[in-house]
């Protein structure tokens, strides 16, 4: 008896198949290749129907292999946005959780996202999907016929179960913005604050509940990639901090009562309570830039071509350095914060003797851990003193042993890997158990 994940990376799109019996699981990750080109720069768009393609490319396989697959689950970037209409069908690009569109200014002079927080009480950073779909209503770019706004994850489940209306759960939800997460609802008045039309916005549902079927396979609810991410890593739910890199980066721990911390994100919880999430907008993002620059660096310098060196190899075999060394302290705010999107990276501490590429490559790994371990800093005493387990994921954090060291001293403690792969995916396989009630089955324990 199996069960299926799917993650919808920015980058990748990952898929495992699960035996809780045996606990075995095989994983698959292509290329996401659904990017669309835009001449603005500030545009991140993605094809949803090739994004769906992959998908059902994906589950089609597992199913010539494993034919007793009792449900599919599905997670994948949070906050972009499509349009559909009437007929489900997508009448829009994906905007992207990385579009920014937001942060241009608004006719205030303050940007469409700050406009919108002022406004309404609501922190709306650019990228989630209510501020790109504001700024789209505010300049004549919300298509003819839309029926309903939805997530790329909520797209995919109507569309493999055959249905013309998108449903999204709580964490999604959050996810788009202007949602009350204690109350789990979205804000309807302050959406119409701003003259957001509230029919326009998806219904809700937990997570655990099935949409229908997909070749005969109940098909669940998608939750965020957060939190599945979260549910696949931990053993331990409520003594583990969770950290993960991939194109940006999260440290996320879990609260059984709703909190609300400045500069911290509070997300719900598939099956119940609250994530406590620190979001960094470059993670493996600025260790790919750094990877660049070296390229461009030994492009310009050298007659020979570049291809066939491995430098992101070359990068993570340097000598790993601890904080006594004097070394650049890089922040690696390049794409600023969700708070403070002009704000900029920078390196200080340089000098003559310490300025070489090694000290430059491990300056920058600490500068990833340390932003994630400002953002658990900001935690209440209270909640920080209950955790005391480190948990990774993330393939740019997992391929990266200097990283990894980096965090280790960052939070003085071990860290930890989960023994599966791709553990976003894995997260939406075992929303799907949950969801099928049919097998005693514990995911995370509570300690």
């Amino acid at each position: 008896m199996y069960f299926v994940g799917i993650d919808i990376g920015t980058s990748s799109i990952s898929g495992v198949a699960y035996t809780a019996k045996s606990r075995k699981i095989e994983s698959v990750t292509v290329p996401n290749d659904a990017g669309i080109s835009s001449a603005k720069r500030w545009e991140r768009a993605q094809n949803p129907m090739r994004i769906l393609e992959i998908v059902r490319t994906i589950i089609d396989d597992f199913s010539v292999r494993y034919t007793t697959i009792q449900g599919i689950g599905i997670t994948g970037q949070m906050h972009g946005i499509l349009y559909v209409n009437r007929e489900g069908d997508a009448i829009s690009p994906l905007y992207t959780w990385q579009d920014g569109r937001a942060n241009l200014r608004y006719k205030t002079g303050m940007t469409y996202a700050a406009f919108l927080s002022e406004v309404t009480g609501h922190t709306v950073p650019t990228g989630f999907g209510l501020a790109t779909h504001f700024y789209n209503s505010r300049n004549d770019l919300v298509p003819e016929g839309v029926a309903k706004i939805c997530t790329i994850t909520d797209f995919v489940v109507m569309k493999l179960v055959d249905l013309k209306t998108p449903v999204t759960d709580y964490s999604n939800a959050a996810g788009l913005g202007l949602f009350d997460v204690e109350q789990l609802n979205f804000d309807h008045a302050g959406l119409a604050k701003v003259g957001v039309d509230s029919s326009l916005l998806p219904d809700l549902a937990e997570s655990t509940i099935s949409r229908g079927h997909y070749r005969g396979i109940p098909v669940y609810m998608a939750i965020g990639d957060n939190q599945a991410a979260f549910l696949g890593s931990v053993s331990h739910l409520n003594s583990s901090i969770h950290v993960t890199v991939g194109t940006s980066s999260q440290v996320s721990v879990f609260s059984a009562k709703y909190m609300k911390i400045p500069g911290i994100e509070t997300r719900p919880f598939p099956g119940g309570g609250y994530m406590l999430v620190g979001a960094a907008l470059c993670g493996g993002q600025a260790f790919a830039m750094l990877r660049t620059f070296f390229e461009d660096t030994v492009a310009k310098f050298s007659t020979s071509s570049t291809e066939g060196i491995d430098f992101y190899k070359i990068m993570t075999s340097v000598i790993y350095k601890d904080d006594s060394s004097d070394l650049p302290i890089v922040e690696t705010l390049f794409d600023g914060t969700r708070s403070a999107p002009d704000k900029r990276g920078h390196i200080e501490n340089i000098s003559t003797h310490n300025f070489t590429p090694d000290n430059l490559i491990i300056g920058l790994l600490k500068g990833i851990c340390r932003e994630l371990y400002q953002f658990y800093q900001a935690l209440p005493e209270e909640v920080r003193k209950a955790k005391s387990v480190l948990v990774g994921s993330g393939n740019a954090l997992k391929r990266n042993p200097l990283l990894c060291r980096a965090f280790e001293e960052q939070f003085n403690t071990a860290l930890i890997f989960s023994p599966y792969d791709e553990e976003a995916a894995f997260g939406a396989c075992l929303n799907a158990i949950a969801g099928s009630k049919n097998l005693d089955f514990e995911f995370i324990q509570l300690s």
